[in-house]
């Protein structure tokens, strides 16, 4: 493990100044990278301890007795994760023996640098396998609760047993030998399976196992005492760390009823009972091949559960799990019996359904975007209320195959998400393909773009978000247009999906960043104080080079970090939370502001103001949208506003789009506003805040 490969987060306890310089320019010089923090004081202390991101800790015990005491002890309760290291001169023996029998993990001379690098390179080695362990066997916890899911929904029969006990057995192998419940068959000798005949056989087996032979074909007995032939499978095994042999029986006398219900557990979905993503795309693959030949038109919905990793986070993998379940239900019990529901990923589900006009889709769409936000979920303590984005396609002449089809409905899916989530959206060849007279696959999209982060065929347009406050400075949105190979426009909702499913979305983000900071600083020679806001996309956030890279681009453009604001998606955040906390403090520290994007789409979201430094948060258009006919949204904005202010945040709506919605805005409080209503996004910067004014 090469530790000079990571920055370490030091916290240096140190009176003087000078001795903690000498630290650290003694560990930069045996090449480890080091973040310090420097503290003299008790008062500073619990601060620099509630640091999320701490990897070692050096403490120097040249303060008075009392007080270094107080130190050791204050560290070791609040941060026992952390390793201690002390830092000595003439102290006596007892005292720093008596710090390594607190905890402290090493005692270092003042003098002795080297043996100083030696001890920080071995305790944050040691501190990254510790920290690695944790991770595996976090992994392993749900690899095994998994494994138990997928054990327990098998379709073969599954059983363990301990010195010719069953321990444990699957509902498949208790329904085979005619029992109900697993405690009906917990310490039941595997010898009562056995027909009588082959006891013999069986008992020999069990004698020789240790040999090649995993495999006995037998006759077993039910508990009515009925025979059956059956192959037994056997395998070494362990539960809850004993050894133990697994047991898997394969009937050989299998009739046509039981075919068919294998044949359809094997198109079924084990953790919901849903049609599972092969069997749809097969089903999906036979109706696109039929479309000439069929009545009617076919809808294509593609759901996704909105910040489903957040609830999982918070709540667990088990009743996450449980949630999709309940979903699954609420989904089933909202569709007619002809259509084709599935799950086809971890928290995505599809449809396949006749329906004969798109406003009849649409109704479908919004019945099913209700039916999940209404449903409430509870396990112990914790509670979710989970969204849902909707995206629709028709299959029409215009669809070459079944893949293009799905693409088609994620597309729209991703629309909606973009929107903050909770709605569904259309997939329209205008909206999505403005500037195409034929389809456009995905293949020949991501080459599009790889050549347009060759050859700068991206192009920078700006929104100018204006104050409702008196305000006076020039800030603009910084949005993205894909060029095509016509020279025409290629709007985000149509590449930006493609781009992140395709691992594009960091090169796109530097791309961006790095000609929106040239821009601005051509700007700013000009005499204007111009600032710009920045999306930062998922994939940016675990750019761990991201932050020396944009201090790398606003040296080369003469640039301060004070002009940019980056703004994040929340569920981007709250997804990557401890990368994205990692990230913010170092914005912060080069004078970055920070935006939170769509800004109360997830419950308890003033969390994210409590704990991290945000300077904005942008309500999102779908609350804007009808602002002035909803009462609901009314308060909802009011009550988010008031949230965001008292933390001494400024707020921004987006989507600004009429009057009516403006006036409510300046009524509520609103900071700035943004919106068509202002202006559309342009690529000149010269004359938008000339034209509008600087403040409304």
């Amino acid at each position: 493990m090469n530790t000079a490969e990571n920055a370490i987060d030091l916290l240096v306890i140190e009176p003087s100044l000078d001795a903690t310089e000498g630290y650290i320019s003694a560990l930069r010089n045996a090449g480890l990278a080091i973040h310090p923090t420097h503290i003299t004081r008790e008062a500073e202390l619990a601060d620099a301890l509630d640091t999320a991101a701490l990897d070692l800790i050096l403490c120097s015990a040249e303060t008075e007795q009392n007080g270094f005491q107080s130190f050791i002890d204050r560290c070791l309760e609040s941060r026992s994760d952390v390793p201690l290291i002390i830092i000595y001169q003439d102290q006596e023996p007892e005292i720093l023996l008596q710090a390594m029998q607190d905890g402290a993990r090493d005692v270092v001379s003042r003098d002795d640098p080297l043996h100083l690098q030696l001890v920080v390179k071995r305790e944050f080695g040691d501190l990254l396998l510790r920290r690695e362990l944790e991770n595996v066997k976090g992994r392993m916890s749900e690899t095994e609760t998994r494994c138990t899911t997928l054990i327990e929904n098998s379709r073969d029969a599954i059983a363990y047993i301990h010195e010719g006990m069953h321990i444990r057995a699957n509902p498949v192998y208790l329904n085979m030998f005619g029992y109900l419940e697993l405690d009906d068959i917990e310490g039941l000798p595997i010898l009562d399976m056995i027909d009588p005949e082959d006891a013999g056989k069986f008992k020999k087996f069990l004698r020789t196992q240790g040999s090649e032979q995993t495999e006995l074909e037998v006759r077993c007995q039910n508990k009515e005492g009925e025979s059956f032939d059956a192959i037994l499978e056997f395998s070494p095994a362990s539960i809850d760390g004993e050894p133990c042999t697994q047991i898997i029986i394969r009937n050989n006398t299998i009739g046509s009823d039981l075919e068919e219900k294998l044949l359809q557990i094997s198109n079924s979905d084990p953790q919901t009972g849903l049609a599972n993503r092969p069997y749809f795309m097969e089903q999906l693959e036979e109706t696109s091949a039929k479309q000439g030949d069929i009545e009617g038109n076919y809808w294509l919905f593609y759901l996704v559960i909105d910040s489903f990793h957040q609830i999982r986070n918070s709540m667990g993998l088990a009743p996450s799990d449980t949630l999709l379940k309940e979903l699954a239900r609420t989904l089933e019990q909202t569709i007619d019996e002809n259509a084709l529901l599935a799950r086809f990923g971890d928290h995505t589900f599809t449809l396949l359904n006749a329906i004969a006009s798109r406003a009849e889709a649409e109704s479908l769409a919004e019945r099913l975007c209700s039916s999940i936000e209404r449903h409430k979920f509870r396990s112990g303590s914790e509670s979710a209320e989970p969204t849902c984005s909707i995206g629709l396609a028709c299959l029409n002449e215009s669809v070459p195959n079944s893949q293009e089809f799905i693409n088609h409905a994620y597309h729209a899916c991703e629309a909606a998400r973009s929107e903050g989530g909770n709605r569904t959206s259309v997939y329209d060849d205008q909206e999505m393909h403005p500037s195409f007279g034929e389809e456009i696959n995905e293949e020949e999209l991501n080459e599009l773009i790889e050549k347009a982060l060759e050859d700068d065929r991206f192009k920078l347009v700006y929104q100018p978000i204006v104050s409702l406050q008196g305000d006076s400075r020039e800030t603009y949105a910084v949005l993205t247009r894909l060029m095509d190979k016509d020279n025409e426009e290629i709007p985000p909702s149509q590449f930006m999906g493609s781009a992140d499913q395709a691992g594009q979305m960091a090169a796109i983000d530097r791309w961006v960043i790095n000609h929106a900071i040239g821009e601005l600083a051509e700007q700013r020679k000009e005499g204007r104080k111009v600032s710009f806001f920045i999306n930062l996309s998922a994939a940016a956030l675990e750019d761990e080079n991201l932050l020396l890279w944009i201090c790398d681009s606003l040296r080369d453009h003469h640039a301060k970090g004070a002009w940019l604001a980056f703004q994040i998606h929340l569920m981007d955040l709250m997804n990557h939370l401890q990368r994205a906390t990692k990230l913010i403090e170092g914005l912060k520290k080069i004078k970055c502001e920070i935006a939170i994007d769509h800004y109360g789409s997830i419950s308890n979201s003033k969390k994210v103001l409590e704990q991290l430094p945000i300077d904005y948060v942008k309500f999102g258009s779908s609350l804007i949208e009808q602002l002035s006919t909803q009462q609901e949204k009314q308060d909802l904005l009011s009550e988010l506003n008031r949230e965001a202010q008292s933390q001494d945040v400024k707020t921004i709506a987006m989507g600004v789009e009429d009057a009516n919605s403006l006036a409510l805005l300046w009524t509520v409080g609103v900071n700035y506003i943004q919106g068509y209503f202002l202006q559309e996004p342009s690529d000149d910067i010269s004359t938008a805040f000339s034209e509008k004014g600087t403040s409304l």
